[in-house]
């Protein structure tokens, strides 16, 4: 840095993958995969709506506002339910995970033709068979879902396709707890409930192609300095003679996949006209199906798809359903708040 008067860094931190997103949709890659005494769903998809504010009780203990009224925002996520169509079972090598079984619904819903392919003279009956024969040497056990976005307001008809982890003491088990609910709508109570915590995974908002003062922060240079002053000043050392990948430089800035570790969900409803503010939320419109209130914000734009994930960094905690004394459900067309 040379003779500089006090320590400042690079802004832009070296820990996050700068890359653009591959789709809008997230993909998860990493399920924490724990032995459960009951089968519960590893993840389940919603769309993010909103945020709005609520008043409830501190329930923390430490907290120097405990006992008391505070206000929380919260991100409204939009969870509708989601329909089972088949298993599919892996085992793990050196090299990741390795299919072993496959089995589909012998009814599969016509709408899936719009993002898969649909068997011809699909046998169920041998599939079955063969997927339980195969089940012995299968380690992990995800049931494949598709998402029905047609009952949200974001315009959308098209049905998502992901795979969702069934935990339980053993894969047998998770097998008997997963084969009943295939061709069944799952819904958000089966996977989560208020006062747990979840990590919430999106694709961040995009916002195109930025210089290094906005996509990293650095210092805007003085009025006198040759050229330009939205820049680097040093571009690194004469030798090596190439320019590193730690100097900030410009690019595409956001749209990129990350992770929200430990979301307290505060509610989670049936009734949307319990949180529906007046005139719908802004750039979304009404929520029409069931629903989750997240603590503070998630990533990404509203109508995105948002995952949610059984928490891989979980505390040794007790859920405590939170005291929720009102939902602010005002409108947000104008600038009043309450």
């Amino acid at each position: 840095m040379g003779n500089r008067s006090k320590h400042a860094p690079r802004r832009g931190s070296l820990g996050y993958r700068r890359s653009r997103a591959s789709s809008s949709r997230p993909v998860v890659t990493y399920w924490p995969g724990e032995p459960l005494d009951q089968p519960q769903l590893g993840g389940y998809p919603t769309y993010k709506a909103g945020m709005l504010q609520i008043i409830a009780i501190e329930d923390r203990p430490r907290s120097h506002m405990s006992g008391q009224e505070i206000i929380v925002p919260c991100t409204v996520l939009e969870a509708p339910s989601i329909v089972a169509f088949g298993l599919r079972s892996y085992k793990e090598t050196p090299y990741g995970l390795k299919i072993v079984g496959d089995l589909l619904h012998e009814e599969l819903n016509p709408n899936l033709g719009k993002s898969m392919i649909m068997p011809k003279n699909y046998d169920y009956a041998a599939a079955k068979e063969k997927f339980e024969e195969t089940l012995k040497n299968a380690e992990i056990l995800r049931m494949k879902v598709y998402t029905q976005p047609h009952l949200t307001a974001i315009g959308s008809k098209k049905p998502e396709i992901m795979e969702i982890p069934v935990y339980a003491k053993d894969i047998q088990a998770a097998y008997e707890y997963a084969l009943p609910l295939i061709n069944q709508e799952l819904l958000i109570e089966d996977f989560v409930g208020a006062g747990q915590f979840v990590d919430v995974i999106g694709i961040t908002k995009g916002h195109g192609f930025q210089g290094p003062v906005k996509r990293h922060g650095v210092k805007i240079l003085p009025r006198k300095t040759k050229d330009a002053r939205r820049r680097v000043g040093s571009l690194g050392a004469w030798k090596p003679s190439r320019l590193s990948w730690t100097v900030p430089r410009m690019g595409n800035m956001g749209f990129e996949r990350r992770t929200a570790y430990n979301k307290r969900v505060m509610l989670v409803g049936t009734n949307p006209d319990d949180i529906n503010v007046a005139g719908g939320f802004l750039r979304y419109g009404p929520v029409r199906s069931r629903f989750l209130l997240v603590h503070g914000s998630v990533p990404g734009p509203k109508k995105r798809m948002v995952i949610l994930r059984r928490p891989v960094r979980k505390g040794d905690y007790q859920p405590v359903t939170p005291n929720i004394v009102h939902i602010s459900t005002i409108s947000q067309q104008g600038n009043k708040h309450v």
